[in-house]
C-alpha cells in the first residue's frame, strides 16, 4: 500500500517536470505536412440512384391522397359528435337532425321568463351607475 503511495507521488512530482521540458509557446508553430495526393475515381456511369419522375409522381399523388384522406375523417367525425341543438342565436331557429329539421315553435312562457330576467339585470345595471357631474 505504502509503495504504490510513494509510486503515486513520484509520479506527479515529475508530471510537471515533463511539462517543463516541452518547448516554449512562443516558438513558431512547426511547418504543416504536405497535402497527401489526391486520387481520382472514375464514377460509374449508371444511374442506379435516386427514384425516377414516374415514382416521384406516385409519391407525390400518394401523399395528396393521404392528406385529403385525413380531412374527409377529420370533417366526418366532427359532423358525428357534434351537438344537437343549435346555440341560442345561431339563427336555426331550433331546428334538428333528430325531429327530420321541422322547427319546433318557441315556449311563449320561456320568453317571457327571459324577457323579465333581461329587464331586471337592465335595471340592476342602471341603478349601479356611477353618478356623474
Amino acid at each position: 500500500m505504502r509503495s504504490a503511495l510513494v509510486a503515486l507521488l513520484v509520479a506527479a512530482l515529475l508530471a510537471p517536470a515533463v511539462a517543463a521540458a516541452q518547448s516554449s509557446p512562443f516558438q513558431p508553430l512547426p511547418p504543416a505536412p504536405p497535402p497527401p495526393p489526391e486520387t481520382v475515381v472514375a464514377a460509374p456511369e449508371s444511374d442506379d440512384g435516386g427514384i425516377s419522375a414516374l415514382q416521384q409522381a406516385f409519391l407525390i399523388l400518394a401523399g395528396v391522397v393521404l392528406v385529403v384522406g385525413i380531412g374527409v375523417a377529420i370533417a366526418r367525425d366532427a359532423r358525428r359528435n357534434a351537438p344537437v341543438e343549435p346555440r341560442p342565436g345561431s339563427g336555426s331557429g331550433g331546428a334538428s337532425a333528430e325531429d327530420g329539421g321541422a322547427r319546433r315553435k318557441p315556449d311563449p312562457r320561456a320568453a317571457q321568463k327571459q324577457k323579465a330576467a333581461a329587464k331586471r339585470a337592465r335595471q340592476a345595471r342602471k341603478k349601479n351607475r356611477p353618478v356623474r357631474k
